[in-house]
């Protein structure tokens, strides 16, 4: 099976290189190079992992042609733009408005980190960082404003990589290490991943860079991840004989998902969608709802090494079997296509929100990452969408009345002025 998907995901991809359907970044094109770099990993992975299954392949089987499909259909159904914009143009932006949230968000990041720091400093210095970890995946703090630091961050990353150089180096640097900051704040690669993507992609638009300066990036990165994961890890009186190596930190965060999916079941619970709509369901809980909310860590499986992420498919298989992942696979070709279209044509908003689109789907063999994070997905959005209209600025907010402003007339003007 494995040699049969091999071959038939190698022909879609020379199939799109051939026509000439969308580039490399293009949602059919990054969804078929990384399940085909799964399978042709696990050719070489010898006896490191269990052997991929039945169940991993039927839903890979079901993902990779409606995915495309549908990515393709919207795209090019959809009318091309008529701005003169391109993806590499630089978007025009609201920057008074940029100028706020950065400001906010230079407030905030420190203050967020400060009162996690706070906490976690109570406990075992010598444990910080797996404490720090711990705090955001059990804790139960509610940190106010301050949690939307990680989502301005985000926004702001995005548009300042596509204005530069409009946006001066230094502030483009510090809203970086702000967004560092964030990763470091819960321990998390996920802004990691964000931060490498969004940079690598928009400077392969803006051609800054070449495909090889990314793999190089790529090799780079999974080093770092390596390096991040074990610091978070690590335990004063913890057995040296445990250590994680390399090889299986790359076995465990790239290849066992897939093979981890084999132990997902369906869940029976009466909760309509209680995986794929978790988010939704802790949020109506918070105004009185009363809704079963799964836990936000997942059990370990052993395949053999221990892991608890499930790809993509997961959430969607539990609640709804085959035909899940069918119809989230049309949904998820829909909104990678729409943005894909955005994108080209020029639209701001567009560009933006393909950057998350392309960290998404480049993480589609770990986690899924839309449906359990719409919350961060709708204020990406929302955020995104203010900085990048401009009908409204911060007059709007203030109050201020310019509908008669008077107007000078203009210079060497004929016309005559009458009482």
């Amino acid at each position: 099976m494995d040699i049969i998907l091999i071959i038939i995901m190698s022909l879609l991809l020379a199939a799109f290189l051939f026509f000439k359907l969308g580039d490399i970044f293009s949602p059919w094109t990054i969804t078929t190079v990384i399940w085909l770099a799964i399978e042709v990993m696990f050719l070489f992975q010898g006896d490191l992992l269990d052997p991929l299954g039945n169940q991993f392949h039927s839903c890979l089987a079901l993902w990779l042609p409606i995915f495309c499909a549908s990515a393709l259909v919207t795209y090019y159904v959809l009318p091309r733009g008529h701005t003169g914009q391109t993806l590499s143009d630089i978007p025009d932006i609201n920057q008074a408005l940029f100028n706020l949230f950065y400001v906010i968000s230079m407030v905030i990041t420190p203050l967020y980190l400060y009162k996690i720091m706070q906490v976690v400093m109570m406990f075992d210095s010598s444990d910080m960082l797996n404490n720090i970890r711990m705090l955001a995946v059990y804790g139960d703090e509610n940190y106010g404003f301050l949690n939307y630091s990680y989502v301005l961050n985000q926004v702001l990353l995005v548009v300042g990589l596509w204005r530069y150089p409009k946006v001066p180096l230094w502030q483009l640097i510090t809203i970086i290490i702000a967004s560092l900051m964030s990763a470091f704040a819960i321990m998390e690669k996920g802004m990691l991943f964000f931060l490498f993507a969004g940079v690598l992609f928009v400077l392969y638009e803006k051609r800054v860079i070449k495909m090889r300066s990314i793999l190089i990036s790529s090799a780079v990165l999974i080093l770092v991840f390596f390096l991040f994961t074990t610091a978070r890890s690590y335990r004063e009186d913890a057995d040296p004989n445990e250590d994680l190596t390399f090889l299986d930190f790359f076995a465990i965060y790239v290849l066992s998902p897939a093979v981890a999916f084999e132990y997902v079941e369906e869940d029976l619970t009466p909760q309509l969608g209680s995986h794929t709509f978790q988010t939704i369901y802790m949020f109506l809980n918070r105004f009185g709802g009363d809704y079963e909310v799964n836990a936000k860590i997942q059990e370990f499986v052993w395949v053999p090494l221990p892991t608890n992420v499930y790809t993509v498919f997961q959430p969607f298989f539990e609640d709804f079997k085959y035909k899940g992942v069918a119809l989230f696979a049309m949904f998820y070709g829909v909104f990678s296509g729409l943005a894909y279209r955005m994108a080209r044509n020029g639209n701001s908003v567009g560009k933006c929100l393909y950057v998350y689109v392309v960290y998404v789907l480049a993480l589609q063999f770990f986690q899924e990452n839309v449906m359990m994070s719409i919350v961060n997905v709708i204020q990406f959005t929302f955020f995104t969408t203010l900085v990048c209209q401009q009908r409204i600025g911060l007059g709007f907010f203030i109050g201020a009345d310019r509908s008669h402003t008077p107007q000078a007339p203009p210079e060497n003007s004929d016309a005559i002025t009458t009482l």
